[in-house]
């Protein structure tokens, strides 16, 4: 099959989502918008999912959702599946990042991460998989972080709740691939989104903290949100069809440093 090169973006002539329907969180910056973009321009029907504001991408809904509340996750998902009749796809991708060492951590930081970036996992999944299992199986795909592998220094809270989507996929995959549901997790180190645009600019020092960073990334630069992108929609797709339970590093071979 023809395949060409645009923009740093795979384009193929087969559509790998036409008939599929996703729920994408985290949806309006960075790898969420860039997921979005891929899984559209690929045939699929997609529902972003945010806190606030409109996605404006031709033939995508936006849906209201605090990926924190319980409430929200199930009136989320029966809008999903009111309105295009199944859910194949969810994509966990809302997160938050804050630094900290385990004195500088308070309790409140602490269970906003956790349950920012690892209860709203528990509570998508466990409001989609019914959805998922009803349409006859699926995929789910988490966005962790490298910190999920490897702990990384004055992140104590961010880590641990990265380290736990690592785990609670692996968990998931087990538990649910009798009901042909793959779940897979994707692992980001630096990716050049708003949330890291906004700790390097938050440092006293930019450039001497982009180096630091640069330095951590064999391939020697900071990713791109397509880049993440890419490898959640392969994930996603039937393309992985005999992938479950593992966390991919999408790093810049941060990870083998």
């Amino acid at each position: 099959m023809e395949a060409c090169f645009h923009g740093g973006r795979r384009k193929q002539a087969m559509q790998r989502f036409a008939n599929k329907v996703a729920l994408v969180t985290g949806a309006s910056t960075g790898i969420g918008l860039e997921t979005i973009k891929r899984i559209r321009e690929e045939g699929g029907t997609v529902f972003a999912a945010h806190r606030r504001g409109k996605i404006d991408i031709e033939g995508v809904a936006s849906i209201s959702l605090d990926v924190t509340d319980e409430g929200n996750w199930t009136r989320a998902i029966s809008k999903v599946v009111s309105a295009a009749g199944r859910l194949d796809i969810l994509i966990n991708n809302a997160g938050v990042r804050e630094s900290g060492s385990v004195e500088e951590t308070s309790l409140e930081q602490w269970r906003r991460l956790i349950d920012t970036n690892l209860t709203s996992i528990f509570l998508g999944c466990r409001a989609a998989v019914p959805a998922i299992r009803q349409a006859g199986g699926g995929a789910i795909v988490n966005v962790g972080s490298i910190t999920g592998i490897r702990g990384t220094e004055n992140m104590v809270a961010y880590s641990a709740s990265k380290s736990g989507i690592t785990s609670m996929t692996s968990s998931l995959a087990l538990d649910l691939a009798s009901d042909n549901i793959r779940v897979n997790a994707v692992c980001p180190a630096a990716i050049r989104t708003r949330m890291v645009t906004n700790w390097l600019n938050s440092s006293q020092d930019t450039d001497a903290a982009e180096a630091a960073v640069l330095a951590k990334h064999p391939i020697g630069r900071i990713g791109r949100p397509d880049e993440v992108a890419s490898v959640i929609a392969f994930l996603a797709s039937d393309d992985s069809s005999f992938m479950t339970g593992m966390s991919i590093p999408v790093d810049g071979g941060r990870s083998i440093r």
